[in-house]
């Protein structure tokens, strides 16, 4: 294995390479989508904001002064004023060189500019963003030749890394000419002369990022945007590119119609590229009805108002029927309770009331608003439970409910049940269950017949519990 590592590194740094018309910029998913993508520009942000402490700290020049400029004290002030001028003015979009390596080679894409796995880590949010591709002539063109009033210098080309620096380079600052033209006009002509030092130039820390560089300076302390539309060329989305993001995503590439996607995958310490396509689903495709279709003719807007309207109409009828039963409702809560204080003086057990439509069976529960099927304008009522102590492992459930359907009529059901904690869980057995139907009218009545049947059946149902709970 080390022998083949070897031989692999050894054929990288031998081969022959090329380097490419495609330039490559690593971003997060936010600022790809939402910014570069959406907005189809690209920005030159501060050169102050530079990793590198070789940009991002002062470079000060040699100052020079004729016997006539003797007198005057140049100062900290003085050079930390010009290079205030020059790095406030300064903005920088950095991108990363593409090499093309023979096809012999093992590993082909080893060199590519969407290949590096440390600019992935620092610039892709670990993997999580994307990285741009650009033809290098077309994205230099617009670069060069985008509007930008008060526009002073613009240079372009790869950075040059070097382990040791010789500093701002020969040639200096002249006093005299500070005097005579002013600081800024002298600052922004030492940047032109010097602007490779300035510029382009990099500790060899940072060789790996293989990169190249559009450098502008204005007369502006904001960043500036150029157009990217005709040459950006793919997008590669790393390897823990959130799925959540790909709708958006594919949103804002409609306008990018012959642009490249791609997709990569981390295997076995290599980064591989596969083709993503932008014009299939999100999602894999599936078989699940309820992603794909719905019943209720019509647009999105159609079926929108058709859902807000049966909303709005459940509600209103739903408010109409706890109105007309709010007072059986508080009658079956009060036989309720009688039924619980009838066993709460017994031992061992807890006893307590609870709201709820547990009796009604799954099968006649009410629908969602608009849903076909029976119209269930009202659901409610009551239930006692006996819990068994000290351990609640065995329960008794003793339940009422009544529904509201269409043409003033009701649905009352009774029921009970024990339910038995086993490590698989709960066991239920429903001992007595009875359903009525009867006319809003006839609601007393009905509830209390339902009321005595329900107290009956409970006294046997109330046996079989305190048999089982005492094994």
């Amino acid at each position: 294995m080390i022998e083949h590592e070897e031989y692999l590194e050894a054929e990288l740094r031998n081969a022959p390479r090329w380097l490419s018309n495609q330039l490559f910029h690593y971003t997060n998913a936010e600022a790809a989508i939402f910014g570069v993508l959406r907005s189809g520009t690209l920005r030159l942000s501060p050169f102050e904001s530079t990793n590198d402490l070789w940009e991002s700290r002062p470079l000060y020049p040699s100052l020079q002064a004729h016997a006539d400029d003797l007198s005057f004290d140049a100062g900290m002030d003085l050079w930390n004023e010009m290079d205030r001028s020059i790095r406030i003015h300064a903005k920088v979009a950095c991108l990363t060189q593409d090499w093309d390596l023979p096809e012999s080679v093992l590993n082909p894409d080893a060199l590519r500019g969407w290949n590096h796995l440390s600019l992935w880590a620092h610039y892709g949010a670990r993997h999580m963003g994307v990285c741009l591709q650009f033809d290098r002539d077309k994205l230099i063109e617009a670069f060069t030749n985008a509007l930008v009033p008060g526009t002073l210098l613009r240079f372009h080309g790869p950075v040059v890394y070097r382990s040791v620096s010789a500093g701002p380079g020969p040639g200096g600052v002249d006093i005299g000419q500070i005097r005579e033209f002013g600081l800024d006009a002298v600052s922004i002509n030492y940047a032109e002369t010097h602007h490779g030092q300035i510029f382009f130039r990099k500790h060899a820390d940072w060789a790996n990022e293989s990169e190249y560089r559009l450098v502008l300076l204005d007369q502006s302390v904001l960043p500036i945007d150029f157009s990217i539309r005709e040459a950006l060329t793919g997008v590669f989305l790393g390897d823990a590119f959130p799925s959540s993001r790909l709708p958006a995503l594919l949103a804002t590439l409609q306008a990018y119609p012959s642009v490249k996607v791609f997709r990569l995958r981390y295997h076995n310490r290599y980064l591989l590229r596969t083709p993503f396509d932008v014009s299939g689903p999100v999602r894999a495709a599936g078989t699940n009805p309820l992603l794909d279709t719905h019943n209720r003719p019509g647009t999105l807007d159609e079926r929108l108002v058709a859902l807000k309207n049966s909303v709005r109409t459940a509600k209103r009828r739903r408010e109409e029927a706890a109105t007309l039963c709010s007072a059986h409702m508080e009658s079956l809560e009060k036989a309720i309770e009688k039924i619980a204080m009838a066993i709460r003086p017994k031992s061992n057990v807890e006893v307590a009331v609870h709201k709820g439509s547990t009796a009604v069976p799954d099968h006649q529960r009410s629908r969602a608003p608009g849903v076909p099927g029976e119209q269930i304008h009202f659901e409610s009522g009551y239930m006692c439970v006996v819990e068994n102590l000290p351990k609640q492992s065995h329960t008794l459930v003793a339940a009422v409910a009544v529904q509201v359907l269409s043409n003033a009529q009701a649905r009352i059901h009774a029921m009970i049940r024990t339910e038995h904690w086993k490590p698989t869980g709960n066991e239920r057995v429903e001992h007595w269950r009875e359903t009525r139907e009867a006319a809003l009218t006839d609601l007393p009545t009905t509830l209390e017949s339902v009321d005595r049947n329900l107290r009956e059946a409970l006294e046997t149902s109330r046996s079989d519990f305190d048999r089982a709970r005492g094994r």
